[in-house]
């Protein structure tokens, strides 16, 4: 304006504010900003983009709108997030840029944010780091997994949040951006080039390793796409092979509680698995063996991780339904337990015994679905071993369980 004078000799100092922008996709995604922002408050950030936005979480907190939740409160730097979006749109943080960009994680799962503009690279964060077990994507299928020499997870992308499993306490700093860093364009969702249903990508997930000896030893061939479904026949996770001398993992995905429909796995849904050979456009059914060492044999669980032992494909003409698997979980436990059948056999009846052979209860379920689970309370018993003994005209199993 004509009032401004200019002068020389000094120069008035002044705070320097950084923004970064947020992409926020459609469905579910995990977000985190390397900027403190000064408009913290969670509903100023997402307020206006509402009907798009519908939910915000951290490990512990949710902002849910429609539902009139609000925990989170303030938005903070020191972790990550899980967002849901019925369209895309941005947000814009405005502020100061993190001095520290140290990540202080506890044992367990963790949601950790990238501090820094550049984010870092997988190899480079967590070599050497023996509290870590499991990396992986908020709603994506990259994967840094350790023990089974899975790193399809190269870089920590600024803008996403991680979920991190820990054996203990750690913690991890961000390298300095150096001018010269470029960063990586974030994967796009694969495309679905079966005949299956697309993916609905989840914010809660169940990882399977499929060790490279497993996958040489299968029958599987590169180009392969190893499919897991639900009961329902929902495919709820995809993985293509790419290479036999590679281990893989395949993600499934759970089910989205924000929604009426299911479209992923419950807990304690037994996982399905078929194959598709695009080569010859047909479908195949392939029979897994899982290891025990690891928690989940063949049953979905949140954030579940499981490895297979032996995998075969299965020729159209056999009938892989002579038998049943079955799955009692958890167990031990203080009287709450699920049973999970891959086939639930007509006129099957379930008898629970004590250690004494007497009856305690007598179940016939009816019209179940193949893979799923049926819930049963015994809290009232005495602690103690107790049975559980599945039977029809063809086919007798006896389980045992435990009530602490």
């Amino acid at each position: 304006g004509s009032g401004l004078i200019l002068t020389q000799g000094f120069q008035q100092p002044y705070s320097f504010y950084l923004s970064q922008v947020l992409n926020i996709p459609t469905g579910w995604s995990g977000i985190s900003g390397y900027i403190d922002p000064m408009n913290k408050g969670i509903d100023n950030l997402f307020d206006a983009h509402i009907p798009d936005f519908i939910i915000l979480a951290s490990m512990t907190q949710f902002y849910y709108p429609d539902q009139g939740i609000n925990t989170v409160g303030d938005w903070n730097y020191e972790t990550g997030y899980k967002v849901k979006a019925d369209n895309e749109f941005n947000v814009t943080l405005t502020g100061t840029k993190i001095s520290d960009p140290t990540v202080s994680m506890t044992e367990g799962w963790n949601l950790i944010p990238v501090l820094t503009a550049c984010g870092g690279n997988t190899g480079e964060l967590f070599t050497g780091m023996s509290e870590i077990i499991i990396v992986k994507e908020v709603a994506g299928t990259d994967v840094y997994w350790p023990q089974f020499g899975i790193h399809t997870m190269e870089e920590l992308n600024p803008g996403k949040a991680y979920l991190v499993l820990l054996n203990d306490a750690a913690s991890f700093t961000y390298p300095a951006c150096l001018k010269n860093s470029v960063n990586k364009l974030i994967n796009e969702k694969t495309l679905n080039l079966s005949f299956w249903n697309d993916l609905t990508y989840t914010s809660v997930s169940h990882v399977i390793a499929f060790p490279s000896s497993v996958l040489q030893s299968s029958g599987l061939q590169p180009d392969d796409i190893v499919g897991v479904f639900t009961p329902e026949g929902i495919c709820a996770g995809q993985m293509t092979i790419q290479n036999l001398n590679s281990s893989s993992a395949l993600i499934a995905f759970g089910d989205d509680e924000t929604t009426i429909d299911k479209n992923g796995f419950n807990r304690g849904d037994m996982f399905q698995f078929k194959v598709f050979r695009p080569e010859g456009n047909e479908e195949i059914n392939l029979n897994l063996e899982f290891n025990n060492t690891l928690p989940n044999l063949g049953v979905y669980a949140s954030h579940g991780l499981s490895a297979v032992k032996s995998a075969k494909l299965l020729a159209p003409s056999v009938n892989e339904i002579n038998a049943f698997e079955s799955v009692i979980f958890p167990n031990p436990s203080h009287g709450n337990f699920n049973i999970t059948l891959s086939h639930w056999p007509q006129n099957l009846e379930i008898q629970i015994t004590d250690n004494k052979g007497r009856t305690i209860e007598v179940l016939n379920p009816e019209n179940a679905l193949d893979g799923s689970s049926l819930k049963f309370n015994y809290e009232n018993l005495p602690k103690g071993i107790y049975f559980i003994r599945l039977f029809n005209d063809e086919i007798v199993q006896v389980k045992k369980i435990v009530i602490n």
